[in-house]
Formats: C-alpha cells, sequence, structure tokens
C-alpha cells in the first residue's frame, strides 16, 4: 500500500479484501485519505520560480545553468527560489509520518482479522467439542440410572430369594415345535409379589408381545406383558398374583390380551407345594 508492508502483509490484506468488501472499502477509504493529506501537505513553488523560467527561455542565463539529473530545470533555480525554506523537509517528513501510520493501521488490520478468523475457529472447535461432552453427559446419565435401576432390582430379587416364603417356578417348553425354552417366575404367596426372569426366549416382532399369565382355580389371570432386550437379561417385576397354581407365558399383540392365545403358549410350569 505505501510501500512500507511486507509481501506476506500484502497478500493476506489483498486476500481479505477479496472475502470481505468491507475490509476492501476500508483500504480503499485509507489509500485516498492518505493521496489527500499528501496533496493538503504539498507547498506550491514560490513566485520567483516563474520569473527564472520565462528567464531561461528569453536566453538569460542559459551558459551558466547546470542541469538536474532527469530535469530541464537548472539546479541552480531550485537552489534560490528554495534558499533559506524548510517547507519541502516538512513534506517529506509529513508524509513518511502518513506513511508509518498507514502501514501501521494496515498492519493492525491484518492482524486483527486473522485474530478474529483464528478466534471464530478455535470458538467453532471448541463449542462442538462442548456440545459433543454434553452427548456424552446424557449417556453416561442415561446409563447411570439403567444400571442404577438393575441394581435395585437385583438387591429385591436377591432380597426376595433369600425368603424361604417365596417359590421359584421355572417355566420350560410348552410345545415341542419351540424347544429348550426357559423363563422363571419368583413368587411370593403372602405378599402376592412376582418377579420374572427370562432364560431363553426368541425375540417377538415389532408389533408382539410376551404375556404372563397365573393359572388360579383352572382360570388365566393376567400378570402383565414384559419386555425383552436387555431389560430381559434382568429380573422384571410383575402384577401381584394370589392362589396361583401355574404359570404361562404366551405371545400377544402389542400391549396384551384381556385372555390368553393356547396356540401360542411358549412356556409352562406348576407351582411346587
Amino acid at each position: 500500500m505505501a510501500g512500507l508492508a511486507t509481501d506476506q502483509e500484502v497478500r493476506e490484506l489483498n486476500a481479505a479484501m477479496a472475502q470481505y468488501p468491507e475490509i476492501k472499502a476500508a483500504a480503499d477509504a485509507a489509500q485516498l485519505d492518505m493521496e489527500r493529506y499528501i496533496q493538503m501537505q504539498a507547498v506550491p513553488p514560490p513566485a520567483t520560480v516563474k520569473d527564472r523560467v520565462f528567464q531561461i527561455v528569453n536566453n538569460e542565463g542559459v551558459e551558466t545553468a547546470v542541469p538536474v539529473s532527469g530535469s530541464s530545470v537548472p539546479a541552480s533555480l531550485y537552489e534560490d527560489a528554495y534558499a533559506d525554506e524548510d517547507k519541502p523537509a516538512r513534506v517529506i517528513s509529513a508524509a513518511r509520518k502518513w506513511q508509518w501510520v498507514a502501514a501501521a493501521a494496515i498492519a493492525g488490520l491484518i492482524t486483527s482479522i486473522a485474530f478474529n478468523v483464528t478466534y471464530l475457529n478455535s470458538s467453532k472447535e471448541w463449542k462442538g467439542k462442548y456440545e459433543a461432552l454434553l452427548v456424552d453427559q446424557t449417556k453416561v446419565l442415561a446409563q447411570s440410572e439403567v444400571y442404577q435401576t438393575k441394581m435395585k432390582q437385583s438387591d429385591d430379587m436377591l432380597a426376595m430369594m433369600r425368603n424361604p416364603d417365596v417359590k421359584a417356578v421355572r417355566m420350560f417348553t410348552a410345545s415341542k415345535d419351540r424347544p429348550n425354552l426357559l423363563a422363571t417366575v419368583f413368587w411370593n404367596p403372602k405378599t402376592k409379589d412376582v418377579m420374572l426372569t427370562v432364560n431363553n426366549l426368541p425375540e417377538p416382532a415389532a408389533d408382539q408381545q410376551y404375556q404372563l399369565w397365573a393359572i388360579v382355580n383352572g382360570v388365566p389371570v393376567d400378570a402383565g406383558v414384559f419386555e425383552m432386550g436387555d431389560t430381559a437379561k434382568g429380573f422384571q417385576k410383575m402384577k401381584a398374583i394370589e392362589g396361583a397354581q401355574m404359570f404361562a407365558v404366551t405371545l400377544e399383540k402389542k400391549g396384551g390380551s384381556p385372555t390368553p392365545t393356547l396356540t401360542a403358549m411358549y412356556v409352562a410350569g406348576k407351582v411346587s407345594s
């Protein structure tokens, strides 16, 4: 710009000007202000210069005039005209000051752009990391709740199994077409509490669900539907049952059925006396 910026700074400024119109407008305005400032500080030549020029044109003092390199005007003309004057020095000094100011402003602008770009990229990077941490934290909390639930169920189940009043009812395959199936019910006849654990049952279709039944005096009583997957690996609390002689599991539509589908009975087991 003013001949004081490095090539790297110029390239960075040109790139920034190409990407951001507001930066180009600011740089153009700075260039225009610099030119206006130099023009304002320029000192017009003294009136005597005009007279000396006409004298030279009229062949007065041509023989003694000493040309200035790169100019047709004699050096003595400028030496006499600007004798005892320091304005040209001030013009050069002011121009150089403006160049330094412009160069500093451009360097500051480049530094500001670089800082803003770096800060923006860094901000986006840390924001992404923060959001990822929040997602991980949510997952950990969810898993912790699941583990706490399972631990409580396990503690309840252990306490229930230690109770001498609890009966373990193992339900085996109810059909030769579906061999090697097994589920277990832990039932307390006094408190009527029922806990179920699935040992081996095939995963049902998305629109179907297993349902536990208690046979009370020959009549099937709904003991509730239960989940499969990871939930099936633990203990599931079922509906309270009184006076059961037998337990069975059927495959019903999702949500359960008011009456069991006997052809879809998977496992069944008798309560020991």
